[in-house]
C-alpha cells in the first residue's frame, strides 16, 4: 500500500478513536446506557449468594392482623401491646415501621411512650417532607415528642424506585441535626456487632437463593401462638404488609417484596457491611475508555492478534472487570457504554479497512487490466463504479489467471524436453507431457504433492554414478550428464525462477533426452578409432615396405605413387583425428601470449615456406595474452598459414600481423592477420571455405594435396574459443583470412 493510503488510514484510525471515545465519555456521564446497566447488574445480583440471616424476624401487619384487631389505623395501645409482647420475649432492637406524627389520645399516647422506653432498642420511622439530598437525608416530619424522647433512633424509611420501578437501592446515609438518616442505618450504627456503616452505600445486596425472611403476624404475637424462643435475640422489624396498606416493589432478583422485606434487606447488607456503591465518574470513564484504546490499538498499529479475538479480548475484560468489582470489592462498574464503543468501533475500522483494501485492489487491478496480456480474451468490465466495477475487475483477474495458466501449461506441454517447475521446497507444480511420459512407471512421482527426491534419485551421474540429492535450503545439483535406470542419457539442469521483485520463488527441472547423441558419439569415436588405428596402422606398414625393399623390386614410379597415396591417407586420417579433437575435447586452457603462439607456428611450417623460397614477415604486437587450449590454438595457425604456403607462388611473401581491436560488440580482441600473395578466392567460394572437405584453388605450382580439412578445423577451434575467422580475398590479388581471439582484460 502507497504511503498516501497509509497516511488516510491512520487518520482514520485517530478520528475512529476519537470519535467513539467522545460517545463512549458522554454515555458514561449521561448514564445513557442505564437501562442496559440495570439488566445486566440484576442478572448479577441473581447470581450472588443470598445475605438473609436469621438474626432478623419480620413481623407482619397482614390481613389476618388486621381481620383480628381491627380495621386500620389500629389504637395505639394495640401498638404499646404489640411492643410490650416483643420486648418481653427478648426482642434485641425494635425497627416499628409505623408513623407516630401526631397525637391520639393522651392517654394511648402515654402508654405507648412507656413501651417504647421501657422496651429494647426502639427505631421509629419520620415521615419526609421533601425530596432527599443527595446524601440521602433532607427534612422530615418526626414522630410527636415523647415518642421521639423515648425512642432509640428516628429515621426516614423511604423507599425510591429506579425510572425503571425496580428498587435497587437506598439513600443509606447518617443523619445530621435537623435531618435523620435512613432508619436502617440508625439501626445498624446502634446494633452492637455491626460492622462499618459506610456512608455512601447506595445499592441493596439482595442476591439470588431461594427462601424468604422469618416472618409472623402481628395479631399471632398479640395472641401469644408465638413462641419466645423465635423472638429472643431477634432484630425485629414490624411493618405494615397487607394488600391496600403496604407498598410492594419489583427487585432486582426477578420478584416482588414488600417494604417491609426490603428494609429488611437494607439493614442486613448495612450490619455485614455487605452495601455496593456505584463506582465514581473516573473509574467509570476510566472501564469505558481503556478497553477501546486496547482494541484500536490492537487493530491498527500493534496488531497481534486476529480483530475478532482482540475484540473478545477486551469484551471479556469489561465483563470480567465489572463482575470482579462487584462481587470481590462491592463496587458496581456500568460495562454497556465500554460494550458500545467495542461494538462501533470494531465495525466501523473493519469498514474502514475493507474500503481502503478495496481501493488499493481496485487500483491494482485497473493497472493489471491495462497490462497486454499473454492470452487475447474479451472480458465484460462494468463501468459504473462502486462495487460491481471492483467484482468486474476481480472476475476478469481470476479468468486471465485461469487463462495464464492453462496457457503455460500448453506451452509447457509443447516443449520437447523433460520439465518440471516446483517451490523453493521442491514441491511439483507443474508437470509437462513430456515428464509424464518420462515418469509413466512412476507416476505418483509426478503427484502435485509429490517433491523432486522421488525423481532425482533415479538419476545417476555419469562417470562417478553419484546419485542427484536435493535439499531445501542447499545449493541445487550442479547442470551435468545423468543416467536413467533404463539405460538412457539425458542432460541435467535445474534453475532457480524469481518473481517480479526478484525474490527467490522455485525450480525448474529440465531432462535433455542426449541418448541418440551419445549413440551418435560412440558412432564418431569408433570411427575416430578406426581413423587412428585401424586405417593408419596399414599405411604406416606400406611405408616401411617401401623403406626397407630393395630398389630393383619395386619400380621407382610405382614406388613414388604408393608412397603418396600412402601419405595422403595419412594426412587424410589425421585430419580427421584432430578435427574430432577439436569438436569434443574438453580444453584446458591456459594464459597464452599470443605473439609465442605465432612464432611457434611459424617455425613448425619453416620447411614448407623453405622449399618454396617464401619468406615469413611477422608484425607483432607485444604482450597479447588470451586464454586458449594452446595446442589446438597453434594447430588452427598451422593450418591457416599452411594454406596461405601451399596456394603461394615460389619466391613470394607472406606477412603474419597480431594486433589488438575492440569489436563490433564491444570485446577487446586480438586479430592475427595471415596475408598471402597467392591466386585469390572467388566470392562464391568465400562462402563455404570453412565447411569440411572444401579446398580453395589449385596452386600455380605443383599440384598440392588436401582433404579440405584445415579451415573447417581452425573455423571450430575459433568458434570453441568464442573468437571469429573470416576471410578477405579478390580472385589474382592474394587472400587475407583474419583470426579474432577475446583477450584478457587487466
Amino acid at each position: 500500500m502507497c504511503p498516501r493510503r497509509h497516511l488516510r488510514l491512520r487518520t482514520q484510525w485517530w478520528l475512529i478513536l476519537f470519535a467513539t471515545s467522545l460517545l463512549v465519555t458522554l454515555m458514561t456521564v449521561d448514564r445513557t446506557a442505564e437501562r442496559f446497566d440495570n439488566a445486566i447488574y440484576d442478572h448479577l445480583l441473581q447470581l450472588a449468594p443470598s445475605p438473609r440471616s436469621d438474626a432478623i424476624l419480620l413481623v407482619e401487619i397482614d390481613d389476618e392482623s388486621i381481620g383480628r384487631l381491627g380495621r386500620w389505623p389500629w389504637n395505639r395501645s394495640v401498638h404499646a401491646a404489640l411492643i410490650d409482647r416483643l420486648n418481653a420475649a427478648g426482642a434485641k432492637a425494635i425497627g416499628y415501621d409505623v408513623l407516630f406524627t401526631e397525637p391520639a389520645g393522651e392517654e394511648d399516647d402515654e402508654r405507648l411512650a412507656r413501651a417504647i422506653a421501657g422496651a429494647s432498642p426502639v427505631f421509629l420511622p419520620a415521615l419526609p417532607s421533601g425530596a432527599l439530598n443527595e446524601g440521602g437525608a433532607g427534612s422530615a416530619i418526626l414522630p410527636i415528642d415523647r415518642f421521639r424522647d423515648a425512642a432509640a433512633g428516628i429515621g426516614v424509611a423511604t423507599i425510591a424506585p429506579d425510572p425503571d420501578g425496580v428498587v435497587r437501592g437506598a439513600a443509606a446515609s447518617h443523619g445530621a441535626p435537623g435531618r435523620p438518616g435512613h432508619l436502617m442505618a440508625e439501626m445498624a450504627r446502634s446494633l452492637p456487632h455491626s460492622g462499618h456503616v459506610p456512608s455512601d452505600a447506595r445499592l441493596i445486596p439482595f442476591g439470588g437463593g431461594e427462601g424468604r425472611w422469618p416472618e409472623v403476624s402481628a395479631a399471632a404475637i398479640l395472641a401469644g401462638q408465638v413462641p419466645a424462643a423465635l423472638i429472643e435475640g431477634k432484630i425485629v422489624l414490624v411493618g405494615v404488609t397487607a394488600p391496600g396498606l403496604g407498598s410492594r416493589y419489583a427487585t432486582p432478583t426477578g420478584g416482588v417484596m414488600t417494604g417491609l422485606e426490603i428494609q429488611a434487606y437494607l439493614l442486613q447488607g448495612l450490619r455485614s457491611n455487605a452495601m455496593m456503591t456505584r463506582a465514581g465518574l473516573t473509574a467509570c470513564l476510566v472501564i469505558a475508555l481503556l478497553p477501546l484504546c486496547m482494541l484500536m490499538m490492537g487493530l491498527g498499529p500493534f496488531r497481534r492478534l486476529p480483530a475478532l479475538a482482540c475484540l473478545g479480548l477486551c469484551s471479556a475484560l469489561v465483563l470480567g472487570a465489572s463482575v470482579c468489582a462487584l462481587m470481590l470489592l462491592r463496587v458496581w462498574l456500568p460495562p454497556s457504554a465500554a460494550l458500545t464503543g467495542l461494538a462501533l468501533a470494531y465495525p466501523v475500522w473493519g469498514w474502514r479497512q475493507l474500503a481502503a483494501a478495496e481501493r488499493f485492489m481496485r487500483a491494482q487491478l485497473e493497472r493489471l487490466e491495462e497490462e497486454p496480456a499473454l492470452v487475447p480474451r474479451t472480458a465484460f468490465i462494468r463501468r459504473e463504479g462502486g462495487v460491481a466495477y471492483t467484482i468486474s475487475l476481480l472476475r476478469n483477474a481470476i479468468a486471465r489467471n485461469r487463462e495464464m495458466r492453462h496457457f503455460v501449461a500448453g506451452r509447457l506441454d509443447q516443449l520437447p524436453d523433460a520439465t518440471i517447475v516446483a517451490d523453493l521446497a521442491g514441491t511439483i507444480l507443474l508437470t509437462n507431457l513430456a515428464a509424464r511420459r518420462l515418469f509413466a512407471d512412476q507416476p505418483e512421482a509426478l503427484a502435485e504433492t509429490a517433491g523432486l527426491g522421488p525423481i532425482l534419485n533415479r538419476c545417476r551421474v555419469t562417470g562417478s554414478g553419484d546419485m542427484l540429492r536435493f535439499c531445501p535450503g542447499m545449493a541445487p545439483p550442479s547442470a551435468c550428464e545423468v543416467q536413467f535406470d533404463q539405460g538412457r542419457y539425458f542432460l541435467f539442469g535445474m534453475a532457480p525462477q524469481t518473481s517480479t521483485d526478484g525474490a527467490h520463488v522455485g525450480w525448474v527441472v529440465r531432462f535433455v533426452d542426449i541418448s541418440e547423441a551419445k549413440a551418435a558419439q560412440k558412432q564418431r569415436d569408433d570411427v575416430v578409432q578406426l581413423l587412428t588405428h585401424d586405417m593408419r596402422s596399414p599405411q604406416a606398414s606400406i611405408l616401411a615396405v617401401l623403406e626397407t625393399a630393395p630398389a630393383d623390386r619395386i619400380a621407382p614410379q610405382e614406388s613414388r605413387s604408393i608412397r603418396y597415396y600412402a601419405e595422403r591417407t595419412l594426412q587424410l586420417a589425421d585430419g580427421f583425428v584432430q578435427l574430432a579433437r577439436a569438436e569434443n575435447l574438453e580444453y584446458a586452457l591456459e594464459e597464452t601470449d599470443l605473439g609465442d603462439m605465432l612464432m611457434d607456428a611459424i617455425d613448425d611450417l619453416w620447411p614448407q615456406s623453405r622449399a618454396k623460397s617464401i619468406d615469413i614477415v611477422t608484425q607483432a604486437e607485444e604482450r597479447l595474452v588470451a586464454t586458449v587450449e594452446r595446442s589446438l590454438m597453434t594447430r588452427a595457425l598451422v593450418n591457416v598459414i599452411g594454406n596461405a604456403i601451399k596456394y603461394s607462388e615460389e619466391g613470394t611473401t607472406i606477412t603474419c600481423s597480431l594486433s589488438s581491436q575492440v569489436r563490433g560488440d564491444g570485446v577487446l580482441c586480438a586479430v592475427y592477420a595471415i596475408q598471402d600473395q597467392g591466386p585469390g578466392i572467388a566470392p562464391a567460394l568465400r562462402q563455404t571455405i570453412f565447411e569440411r572437405f572444401r579446398r580453395g584453388p589449385v596452386g600455380l605450382g605443383p599440384r598440392e594435396s588436401g582433404a579440405g580439412l584445415g579451415l573447417n578445423f581452425a573455423h571450430t577451434v575459433m568458434v570453441r574459443h568464442h573468437g571469429r575467422i573470416e576471410c578477405r580475398s579478390e580472385t589474382g590479388h592474394g587472400a587475407t583470412f583474419l583470426l579474432q581471439l577475446p583477450l584478457i582484460v587487466d
